[in-house]
């Protein structure tokens, strides 16, 4: 009985040092220094926005660059490209070539970037933290003329915004991978305050008889919030 006691207890810590060095390569000792993140987001425009663009989407990249060492402080820099508006139809080429048009598509879209400070709560495996931003948005409708060989050989600015925008929001950080260079998903949301803006949406231009355009833009809040989905790499 005392030698299969024995045995059991050396199966039992056999067992048992796998998953330790397991946890102990998954959970680093200190909370990284920078971190590098890269995601998807889904736009929501709110309040006037959303009178005239139901929603949209794009990219977001940012950088945290920390404060003091390994400390929960650092700033971040946060810059995303948002499209909420898409438009294909053919232009006349003139009287010169009859019978020829130009496939011309049209994208609605803004970018913004900024920069604030953010903290960061622990050093686990989950992560919580929060941020506020102060930086600019760009919002610009352009138009590209396509073909067979070139998808986008020629493309102009139709109509374009600059706003001072502010911004704030948070999340969680779920570690998945790595030790002291831990690789973490990150899940979270921001609201953007953008004030009120001139922007064109889908429909905002009209193709005129002689081959003009008809620019009729908005001119309303463009404030929205951002949901995003992506992962970060921390150094």
């Amino acid at each position: 009985m005392r030698r299969m006691s024995w045995v059991y207890l050396i199966g039992l810590a056999a067992a048992t040092v796998p998953l330790e060095a397991r946890a102990q390569s998954l959970v680093p000792v200190q909370a990284p220094r920078n971190v590098f993140g890269l995601g998807g987001e889904y736009m929501q425009p709110t309040g006037e926005f959303h009178d005239f663009v139901s929603g949209g989407g794009g990219l977001n990249l940012n950088f945290v660059a920390g404060i003091g060492g390994a400390g929960p402080l650092g700033v971040r820099f946060d810059g995303n490209v948002l499209w909420y508006g898409h438009e294909h139809y053919d232009v006349w080429l003139g009287p010169r070539v009859p019978y020829s048009y130009a496939r011309v598509g049209t994208d609605n879209f803004i970018v913004n970037f900024g920069i604030g400070p953010q903290i960061t709560l622990g050093s686990g495996p989950v992560r919580p933290y929060g941020f506020g931003l102060a930086g600019v948005s760009y919002f610009v409708t352009e138009s590209s003329v396509e073909d067979d060989w070139d998808p986008y050989y020629d493309s102009q600015t139709n109509f374009d915004d600059v706003r001072f925008a502010l911004g704030a929001g948070g999340g969680f950080l779920v570690q998945f991978g790595g030790g002291r260079q831990p690789v973490m998903l990150d899940v979270g949301a921001q609201y953007t305050w953008n004030g009120e803006t001139a922007y064109l949406r889908e429909g905002s231009m009209v193709e005129l008889p002689n081959g003009g355009l008809l620019i009729n833009p908005i001119v309303s809040e463009a404030n929205h919030w951002t949901f995003r989905a992506g992962v970060v790499w921390a150094f």
